[in-house]
C-alpha cells in the first residue's frame, strides 16, 4: 500500500474511533448524583474491592463533595477525638490498623475498604473522597459501609478523617 493512502486509512480510523458514540458520554460521566449507583453497579461487580474507589478514579468525586477539605485545626486534639470515633464505628470493619481486617468486616463481601492504603493519597484528594463515603455510605456501590450523615456531626466526621489520615498506618513501634 502507499504511504499516502495508509496516511488516508489512518485519518479515517482516528476520526471514526474518536466520534463521539451515542448513550457513551452519559454513562462515562453522569451529570447527576441519581446516575451514579446505576453506572458504580454496573461497571463493576459486586466482589471488587473498594468499587466506589474505582469509581472515583474513572469520574471523580461528586461535585458536592468534589471542593471538600476538612475544616478542623490539624491538632492532637482533632486527631484523639478522631480516634475516639474511630474506636466506636469504624475499628470494627475496618480494623485497628485500618486495613479492612475488622471482626465485622471478615466476612464482607466487597470487603471493607483499607483505609491504611487510602490515607496516603495526598490530602486534596482524600478529604473529598472519604467524606463523601462516610457521609453517603456504600449502598450505591453494593458495600455494607454505613451512612453516617444523621448518625455523627461533621465535626466528628472530619475527626475520624483526620484520625486516619494522621495514624494510619500505625507507625511501627521502635525497640
Amino acid at each position: 500500500m502507499r504511504p499516502i493512502a495508509i496516511a488516508v486509512l489512518l485519518a479515517a480510523f482516528l476520526a471514526t474511533a474518536s466520534a463521539p458514540r451515542p448513550g457513551l458520554a452519559e454513562q462515562a460521566q453522569p451529570s447527576e448524583e441519581a446516575h451514579w449507583p446505576a453506572v458504580a453497579q454496573k461497571k463493576w461487580p459486586p466482589n471488587n474491592s473498594m468499587p466506589r474507589h474505582h469509581v472515583a478514579m474513572a469520574w471523580g468525586v461528586p461535585a458536592p463533595y468534589a471542593q471538600a477539605s476538612n475544616p478542623l485545626e490539624r491538632s492532637s486534639a482533632t486527631v484523639r477525638r478522631g480516634a475516639k470515633v474511630y474506636a466506636a464505628h469504624c475499628v470494627s470493619c475496618h480494623g485497628p490498623s485500618g486495613q479492612g481486617d475488622g471482626k465485622a468486616g471478615r466476612n464482607l463481601s466487597p470487603p471493607a475498604g483499607n483505609l491504611a492504603w487510602l490515607a496516603q493519597l495526598p490530602a486534596s484528594r482524600w478529604d473529598p473522597y472519604i467524606y463523601w463515603t462516610v457521609i453517603e455510605g456504600g449502598s450505591a456501590f453494593g458495600t455494607a459501609m454505613p451512612a453516617f450523615k444523621d448518625a455523627l456531626s461533621n465535626d466528628d466526621i472530619w475527626a475520624v478523617i483526620a484520625y486516619v489520615e494522621a495514624r494510619l498506618p500505625p507507625k511501627p513501634k521502635s525497640r
